[in-house]
């Protein structure tokens, strides 16, 4: 059995590994446009930061882990084409590599990014290691940096969209390295794809109270500077810079897939199995579109945990393994400064979309025993249909929203509704938490407006 992967990313690497442990003997080659094996993506707006001290500790494994697992890895080796009647790989010299399975785990790619442009000097999209290197050393002759949020205005429903999440995690990292920090967006709507504008707009006054400048509602942004980026224009106003951090979202980079006639929807097209549209190949990781929890269609996930599960699953299928991939709820955990949030599921943008009959509540609870010491307040809404699904969920506080928002996700997997939400048994502690969790509160709202 010979498998070749194309991208050694999370879920390339993940995909890998599952199939050495499912098949002992498999000739298995991964081919990686990078110079580095497998690092944390998710990690570099905290390497940046200084959170995270070194950039190496980002390496998940190093190339001799590889060699030991019996695994050939290809750096600086650019895919071509893919020839699915002979079914070879050409590489980008023009040499061949013959597979049996293929999986092509190619990641995504900036909504805005323009191949073959020479951006100058300055401009930043954080999508790799170098990248995110280069940044934090020019930061140290730096004073301003503006973060242009494109995807916090975009309209397309993009439910993986990371805009949001680059722009805040980046505002935390480059104030925290003492630049002056100027947000550019479309709209006042941070997250827009994953909650609603009442909670963004508690994201925006604590950017504020952070000294975070907003410039929003902006119909044209344009980069000035030939060699080395000087500022951007919005609209008919200039405004200095010597950073600027492209939060633009990304797409599934589905390119070398499209060109050799596989499926496309929202991502390369897959089953519960990953198997594509052609026999013997499959997909995962930000590339894929997975089925989606919340709809009939599929979605892009941009989280390295549904790429590490994508690539397991297309790792053990692709040597003869039967594993199958549940739909995704992409359930999203967010930290900046200390202000956590916590969602997943459909927004009021999308339920209005989709012309659902829903009823919603918001709740304003505290993390704690109000009587304990250092409690802090927890926004929590929930959108529900009126047949009693739980639809949307999303939580905004600095602390207690990651156990919540892993809480009700594994509830609406397991199949729970809003009724029994309201019953959940909760474990108390005064420094932990109150003898009546605000979850369960906001579910005893919804409960009350299906009555």
């Amino acid at each position: 059995m010979k498998l070749v992967i194309i991208g050694g990313g999370a879920s390339g690497s993940e995909a890998a590994l599952q199939a050495r442990k499912y098949d002992k003997d498999a000739d298995i080659t991964i081919i990686e446009r990078q110079n580095y094996p497998q690092y944390s993506l998710c990690g570099l707006p905290y390497a940046v930061s200084g959170d995270i001290k070194e950039f190496g500790n980002l390496l998940i494994f190093p190339k001799e882990f590889y060699k030991k697992q019996r695994i050939e890895l290809l750096l600086q080796t650019e895919v071509q084409k893919i020839n699915t009647e002979d079914k070879k790989i050409i590489l980008e010299n023009n040499s061949e590599i013959l597979y049996d399975s293929l999986i092509i785990s190619t990641g995504s790619k900036s909504c805005i990014y323009k191949s073959g442009h020479k951006y100058p000097k300055g401009v930043y999209f954080i999508r790799d290691l170098d990248g995110a290197k280069d940044l934090s050393k020019r930061i140290d002759t730096s004073k301003k940096a503006i973060i242009y949020a494109y995807g916090w205005g975009c309209k397309a429903g993009c439910k993986g969209c990371i805009s949001g999440r680059i722009s805040l995690e980046m505002a935390y990292a480059l104030n925290k390295r003492g630049l002056d920090v100027t947000i550019v967006s479309k709209e006042n709507r941070p997250l827009r794809q994953q909650i609603d504008t009442d909670m963004s707009n508690l994201i925006i006054e604590y950017l504020k109270d952070k000294g975070i400048t907003l410039n929003t509602y902006t119909d044209s942004v344009n980069i000035i500077g030939k060699n080395k980026v000087q500022g951007i224009n919005i609209d008919d106003a200039k405004l200095k810079t010597d950073i600027v951090i492209m939060a633009s979202g990304t797409h599934p980079n589905i390119n070398l897939a499209r060109d050799c006639g596989i499926e496309i929807n929202k991502g390369i097209k897959t089953d519960s199995n990953m198997k594509t549209s052609i026999r013997d190949i499959y997909a995962c990781g930000d590339c894929a579109g997975i089925k989606y929890f919340f709809s009939e269609g599929n979605i892009s996930s941009s989280l390295g945990t549904n790429a590490v599960r994508s690539g397991k699953v297309a790792g053990i299928n692709s040597v003869g393994g039967n594993l199958e991939l549940n739909p995704i709820i992409n359930i999203l955990i967010l930290d900046f400064f200390d202000m956590k949030v916590g969602a997943f599921g459909l927004t009021e943008d999308d339920l209005s979309h989709m012309g659902v009959d829903y009823v919603k509540a918001r709740y304003k609870g505290k993390s704690r025993a109000e009587y304990y010491p250092g409690f802090k307040d927890i926004f929590i809404k929930i959108l529900a249909s009126r047949e009693g699904d739980i639809l949307g969920f999303q939580a905004i506080g600095k602390e207690g929203i990651f156990s919540r928002t892993l809480a009700v996700g594994f509830a609406i997997q397991k199949g729970l509704k809003i009724k029994d939400l309201a019953k959940i048994e909760n474990c108390y502690s005064p420094p932990l938490s109150p003898t009546i969790d605000p979850v369960q509160i906001c579910a005893e709202l919804i409960l009350k407006k299906l009555k």
